[in-house]
């Protein structure tokens, strides 16, 4: 398939998805537990085609940790898209 000789398997794929999930960019990360929101609703997720495209997208926020990389949408940081910048006043 896919015009290729070798293709990744469907283990080979759900096993790919369970290191993801389970690192740095997944959803029990410690930056994840401590946000308030997560990537599911931010407006700096692109969206991945295929088979991971429910779980999984990309950062595309220059200020984020993750920027560039791939993340859980149950993945959270400060640089959410509904993030408000604090008021002069509150500096």
């Amino acid at each position: 398939g896919l015009g290729r000789a070798r293709v990744l398997s469907i283990a080979g794929r759900d096993q790919a998805a369970d290191r993801w999930d389970d690192g740095e960019f997944g959803p029990r990360s410690e930056m994840a537990e401590s946000a308030s929101k997560q990537c599911a609703t931010c407006g700096f997720v692109v969206s991945v085609a295929g088979p991971l495209s429910r779980p999984f997208g990309v950062c595309s926020n220059q200020f984020a940790p993750a920027d560039g990389r791939l993340v859980s949408l149950a993945y959270g940081c400060g640089a959410h898209s509904e993030v408000l910048e604090p008021a002069a006043d509150d500096l």
